[in-house]
């Protein structure tokens, strides 16, 4: 596996933080297949969106980009999936080897450690693709014509991604030393930058078609102060109101949902009576 100075920075520190957990073996590896694996309240919303657009996925190929410890793959696996995970963090899919041995389903999920854009498989190996806040990670312009190439014509790809969709001046402005030394920025690398509207409309050329679902609004002020289950569910009742009804709104939303259909028959395609 050949990394990037910007992959190795992530792999280093999640490599790291797999370590600790297999030393201390203190994360429960096992899954309830009708419960969606959301990691905490913040992710409610839209990876209940992202998953259910995949729609049905027993005997599906599955492919996870930046599968972590392999949660949302082992927990499609006992839904019925063919899964494949990967991910440049080597530890971290030992996890993911042993949270998939736990809920036997080790014959359906395959783990392997290789970046997005390197990712080798045949054209149209796989009829689903799913991505939970990783597209940030990648190098968007390698990357995306991988994705799109993996991706079985009447497949379906689905990404939950962080957002900064205001102007590039501004965005350098909440990135700057004196901001962040009052609101420290929530990323675990500093490699992590949420996707600008360039990196958007850099998605939906290589996604023609794609469609983007906003979510949270108010809940930003997550990224700033915590704030508890109760008062984020009140917050997202109200965000859902905003992006619904009130034009602006998708435009400081703090998370998309990217849901794109690949068609059956694409312009170039060769057609013979």
């Amino acid at each position: 596996m050949t990394l990037t100075q910007r992959q190795r920075i992530e792999a280093d520190f999640y490599n790291a933080r797999a370590l600790e957990v297999l030393r201390t073996a203190d994360e429960d590896l096992r899954i309830d297949a009708t419960v969606p694996p959301f990691p905490n309240h913040e992710h409610t919303d839209f990876l209940s969106a992202a998953l259910d657009a995949l729609g049905d996925v027993r005997d599906k190929r599955l492919l996870e980009l930046g599968c972590g410890s392999g949660t949302i793959s082992v927990w499609l696996a006992l839904r019925g999936a063919v899964a494949t995970g990967i991910d440049v963090s080597e530890q971290t899919l030992e996890i993911g080897r042993r949270r998939a041995a736990v809920n036997g389903v080790s014959s359906r999920v395959t783990f392997k450690a290789v970046p997005a854009e390197q990712l080798d498989d045949p054209g149209g190996t796989f009829d689903r693709i799913i991505g939970n806040q990783v597209l940030h990670h990648f190098d968007l312009p390698s990357t995306m014509p991988n994705i799109r190439r993996l991706l079985k014509p009447g497949g379906r790809a689905v990404f939950c991604e962080p957002v900064l969709l205001i102007p590039e001046q501004f965005r350098n402005l909440r990135d700057s030393s004196l901001t962040t030394r009052v609101f420290p920025r929530r990323v675990d690398t500093p490699t992590e930058r949420s996707l600008s509207a360039a990196d958007i409309n850099l998605i939906c050329r290589e996604l023609p078609g794609a469609r983007i679902t906003p979510f949270q609004v108010l809940t930003r002020v997550q990224n700033f102060i915590g704030l508890n289950e109760d008062w984020f569910k009140r917050l997202s009742t109200i965000d859902r109101l905003l992006l619904r009804w009130i034009p602006g709104m998708p435009f400081l939303c703090r998370f998309v949902v990217i849901d794109y259909s690949r068609p059956q028959t694409e312009p170039g395609d060769q057609h013979v009576d």
